[in-house]
């Protein structure tokens, strides 16, 4: 797993595959087993996000809905369900303060910020995370 020893922080990407790892698991497997159709995970993005009716039309039509059910995978494990910011005792980066509002719901540029750490970019010519 990659340490930065400077501020003993670890990349959201890494603790996601270290986690998942532990339990026998890989990215792959348990998007297989999350809801497959878009519509239901967009449901389940937006239970989750600040998300406006423009920035639902546009997960819909350049992400796919694997893409979309990683982010929420990220979010409930290391962001909703437990909200210390550590995993094993290191510092999830993007931190938890960067992409959770005071509400407990996941601010818009946080999920910017998420996206772009799990590596997730919309599916089109010439876009980027910040199209969004």
């Amino acid at each position: 797993m990659f340490i930065s020893r400077r501020k003993m922080m670890v990349p959201l990407r890494r603790a996601l595959e270290d986690f998942l790892k532990q339990h026998g698991l890989t990215i792959a497997d348990v998007l297989d087993a999350m809801d497959e159709t878009k519509e239901g995970a967009l449901e389940s993005l937006r239970k989750r996000a600040h998300l406006s009716d423009q920035d639902i039309k546009f997960i819909e039509k350049y992400l796919s809905a694997r893409d979309i059910n990683l982010l929420v995978l990220a979010l409930q494990v290391f962001y909703l369900s437990y909200p210390g910011g550590l995993y094993r005792n290191l510092l999830i980066f993007p931190t938890r303060e960067e992409v959770v509002g005071p509400d407990g719901k996941v601010t818009r540029e946080g999920l910017l910020k998420v996206m772009s750490a799990l590596g997730i970019r919309p599916k089109g010519r010439g876009l980027s995370v910040r199209s969004f």
